[in-house]
C-alpha cells in the first residue's frame, strides 16, 4: 500500500518552527529540585522528608553535548531505613510513552509493592523523555490538524483526507493523524530519532548519577519497560547491578506484528493448566482440541441471541450487551481476564466452551449472567448541547478544550499558570464565536501553542507566542503574568499547554500514554524491521481460528505511517538478543494478554543468571496486580541479594492459582452433562 499524497511536503506546509534549543539556567546533567506535580497514592508521605521532586536537563542527542536539552522529571520515594543501600531502584513505566509519575500518584496497589523495596533503598520513579512532565510530545494537536488540513492549505497542496485510497475511514484517520504528527515535530525542529530506548538508557545514568548515585543501581521495568530495561543492560551494562522484568517483551520478539494473534498464547497457558490439574482434566478434556473445533464452528456460524445476553457485571465491564458470539469473542474475554483480579472469567472457560459446544443457549445466558447483575440496560448518555457547531470529528476534541478553558472561573482558585492559559483560551473563544470561519486559522494557533513547551521552560517562548498569536490587547495581558512568573511557574505554564495537547486528542496524554512516543520507539524499534508478511506468518501459525486482537490489515497501517517515523537503528542494533550475566528476576503472568508468557521465556535464554516466577491466574504487571504486595516482597528479597534465589514462597498462594473446581461448582449440571 502506498500513501497517495505528498505527506512529507507538510513539513514545509505546516511551518512550525522553533529554536534550536531551549533558554535554561540550568546545564545539561544538573539537577534542580522543584514542587512534586503529583503526590504517593499512599498516605503518610509528605514531601521533602519522604519524598522528593526535581527536574535535570538532559541533552537531546547524548552524542553532542551540545544538543538541545529537554527537561526530565522524577519523584523520588526515599527509602525508610535511616541506612539506604547505595544502590537505589529505578522504576521504567510501560507504553512506550507511559508517565511513571502518573503510576505512583493514581495506582495504590503500585505503592504497596514498592514499599517493601523502599525499605531498604529509594525508588526513583521518572518520566521518560516526550512523556508525562519530561517534554511531552503529544498528537493531539495534529489530530486536529487533519480536521483543517484540506480548509486551510487546499490551495497550496490539494492535500485532503480522501486521497487516502484503498483504506477504511478510521484507518485514514489515524494513519492521517500519526504521518502529521511526525511530520509536524519535525516540521518544529524537533529531532524524534532521539526519543528511543538507547537515548532514555543514557538518561537514567545520567539520573541517577547528578542525584548522587554514582556507583551501580537496579531497574525495575513493567511492560515496554522491561524492553528498555534489556536495552540499558546493552548500552549501560556497568552501571547495572541488577533488572527486575515485570511483563517482559524482550527485543528479539517483534510485539507490535505479534499483538495480530498473542492473545492465543493466553489459551495455550490456561489449557495446559486444566490438563495439569486433576479436576479440571477429568471434566473437560482435551479442552484445546475442542476449543480450536468450536472456534471455527462460531467462525462459520456465530451463535446469536434475541434478546442480546444481560452479562453479570465482570462480563459488562467489557462487553456491554452480548447479541452474538463468534471466534473475536474469545479475543475480548482474554482481555477482560488480563484486566481482572484472579484471573477474571479464566476459570469458567471450561464450563463455557462446553455449553457452547452443545449450543445451549438457556444455559450460556445463566453462565454468562450468573452471579450480581445490574439489569439496568447500557445507555450512552446523550451529548451536552455544543457550544460551538463544530466542522468535523477532528477539530471537535481541540474546539471542546478552547471553549472549556475559556470559562469564566471567578471564585474559583487559579494559578498565574492557569490564568495565562485562561487568557488565551478566552481570545480564542471569542475569535471562534465572532466568525465560524476563523476555526482552521484558530486550530493552527492551538498546533502552535501545543508546540511551545518544547522550548523548555523558557519566558521568551511564551511571550512569541502571544506576540504572534493573540490579539494586542490580551497579549499585552498575558505578557504582564510572564513577567510576574518564577521559573517554576513558567514551567507548570508549560506542563498546563501540554495538558491541553493532550486533551486534543479526546484525553490527557500525560496521565495516559503519549501517541507520539509509542508509535515512534515502537516504529524505530519494532516495526520498521517486521514486514507484513511476518505478523501474517504468525497468524497463520497460531491453531486458534479467528482469535485475532486486530486485523492484518490494521498491522499494514501501522507499516504506513511509520515511514514518517524516523528510523535510526539498524535491526541488529535493536532486535538482537539481549545477553547478558547481570541478575535478573522476571515476572511472567499467565493470562497476560500484552506481553505473553512465552515472550519472557525467550528472555531468559540469554539471561543465564535470572529467576523466573510465574503468577497463572494474573494478568499484565504484576507490580499493579499484587493487592498483598507479594510481588514487592519477593523483588525486596531478590534486591538484597540478586546472586541468591529468592523466596517466592508467597506467589504460590491459592490467590494466584486458577479455581477450576470452586468456579464450576455452581454450573455442577453443565459438568455432568
Amino acid at each position: 500500500m502506498v500513501l497517495k499524497f505528498p505527506l512529507s511536503a507538510i513539513v514545509c506546509i505546516l511551518g512550525f518552527a522553533l529554536s534550536s534549543g531551549s533558554a535554561s539556567a540550568q546545564s545539561a546533567g544538573s539537577v534542580e529540585p522543584v514542587p512534586c506535580p503529583v503526590a504517593p497514592a499512599n498516605e503518610g508521605e509528605t514531601e521533602g522528608e519522604t519524598y522528593d521532586c526535581g527536574v535535570i536537563l538532559v541533552p537531546l542527542d547524548h552524542a553532542d553535548p551540545n544538543s538541545r536539552t529537554i527537561e526530565l522529571v522524577y519523584l523520588r520515594l526515599r527509602s525508610t531505613t535511616l541506612s539506604p543501600a547505595p544502590d537505589p531502584m529505578v522504576y521504567l513505566s510501560g507504553g512506550p510513552g507511559g508517565s511513571a509519575l502518573h503510576e505512583i500518584s493514581s495506582n495504590a496497589v503500585v505503592n504497596k509493592n514498592m514499599s517493601a523495596v523502599r525499605q531498604r533503598r529509594d525508588v526513583i520513579f521518572f518520566d521518560q523523555r516526550g512523556t508525562g512532565y519530561s517534554t511531552l510530545l503529544a498528537c493531539g494537536p495534529f489530530n486536529a490538524a487533519v480536521g483543517v488540513i484540506g480548509e486551510l492549505y487546499a490551495d497550496q497542496t490539494g492535500i485532503g483526507i480522501e486521497q487516502l485510497e484503498d483504506i477504511g475511514e478510521g484507518a485514514r484517520a489515524e494513519v492521517l493523524t500519526l504521518s502529521i504528527c511526525a511530520a509536524g515535530y519535525k516540521g518544529a525542529g524537533f529531532d524524534l530519532s532521539h526519543i528511543n530506548s538507547v537515548a532514555s538508557a543514557q538518561d537514567i545514568a545520567m539520573l541517577t548519577s547528578v542525584l548522587g548515585y554514582e556507583g551501580a543501581y537496579n531497574l525495575y521495568g513493567t511492560s515496554y519497560g522491561t524492553r528498555l530495561a534489556l536495552n540499558a543492560l546493552r548500552s549501560t551494562p556497568e552501571r547495572i547491578r541488577s533488572v527486575i522484568l515485570d511483563g517482559v517483551v524482550p527485543p528479539v520478539i517483534p510485539g507490535s506484528a505479534y499483538t495480530t494473534a498473542k492473545v492465543g498464547e493466553t489459551y495455550n497457558f490456561l489449557f495446559d493448566l486444566c490438563a495439569a490439574d486433576d479436576f479440571c482434566a477429568e471434566n473437560f478434556p482435551d479442552l484445546r482440541d475442542r476449543f480450536i473445533a468450536l472456534l471455527g464452528e462460531l467462525q462459520a456460524e456465530p451463535m446469536t441471541f434475541d434478546p442480546p445476553v444481560v452479562p453479570n457485571d465482570l462480563m459488562r465491564y467489557q462487553f456491554g450487551l452480548l447479541d452474538q458470539i463468534g471466534p473475536e469473542f474469545f479475543a475480548d474475554l482474554a482481555e477482560l481476564n488480563n484486566k481482572a483480579a484472579r484471573g477474571g472469567f479464566a476459570a469458567r472457560i471450561p464450563v463455557l466452551i462446553k455449553t457452547l459446544e452443545a449450543r445451549d443457549e438457556a444455559a450460556v445466558r445463566d453462565l454468562l449472567g450468573h452471579g450480581p447483575v445490574n439489569d439496568t440496560p447500557i445507555q450512552t448518555p446523550p451529548s451536552a448541547e455544543d457550544a460551538f457547531a463544530k466542522d468535523d470529528m477532528f477539530i471537535a476534541p481541540a474546539i471542546d478544550v478552547i471553549f472549556a478553558k475559556a470559562l469564566d472561573r471567578d471564585g474559583e482558585e487559579t494559578t498565574i499558570s492557569e490564568d495565562w492559559v485562561t487568557l488565551v483560551m478566552g481570545d480564542f473563544a471569542e475569535r471562534l464565536s465572532e466568525e465560524k470561519e476563523a476555526q482552521a486559522a484558530v486550530i493552527k494557533d492551538m498546533i502552535d501553542l501545543a508546540l511551545v513547551p518544547l522550548a523548555g521552560s523558557n519566558p521568551d517562548a511564551l511571550t512569541a507566542f502571544a506576540a504572534g498569536h493573540l490579539s494586542p490587547e490580551v497579549a499585552t495581558d498575558a505578557d504582564a503574568l510572564v513577567a510576574a512568573m518564577s521559573r517554576q511557574q513558567v514551567r507548570e505554564t508549560m506542563w498546563t499547554i501540554q495538558d491541553l495537547a493532550g486533551a486534543m486528542s479526546g484525553g490527557s496524554e500525560r496521565n495516559a500514554v503519549s501517541l507520539a512516543v509509542l508509535y515512534n520507539i515502537n516504529c524505530a524499534e519494532d516495526i520498521g524491521f517486521t514486514p507484513v508478511e511476518e505478523a501474517q506468518a504468525y497468524i497463520d501459525a497460531s491453531p486458534y481460528p479467528g482469535l485475532l486482537t486486530f486485523g492484518i490489515d490494521d498491522y499494514e497501517n501501522m507499516t504506513l505511517f511509520c515511514q514518517f517515523f524516523p528510523a535510526p537503528f539498524t535491526k541488529d542494533e535493536m532486535m538482537s538478543p539481549v545477553e547478558s550475566d547481570t541478575p535478573a528476576l522476571l515476572f511472567l503472568e499467565g493470562l497476560d494478554t500484552h506481553t505473553a508468557y512465552p515472550f519472557g521465556l525467550v528472555a531468559a535464554e540469554t539471561l543465564p543468571n535470572s529467576h523466573i516466577v510465574t503468577w497463572p491466574s494474573e494478568g499484565h504487571v504484576m507490580a499493579a496486580r499484587s493487592v498483598d504486595g507479594c510481588a514487592g516482597a519477593i523483588a525486596a528479597t531478590f534486591l538484597d541479594d540478586p546472586s541468591s534465589e529468592p523466596n517466592i514462597g508467597c506467589s504460590q498462594a491459592d490467590y494466584y492459582t486458577l479455581p477450576f473446581q470452586s468456579a464450576t461448582e455452581s454450573w455442577s449440571g453443565f459438568v455432568e452433562k
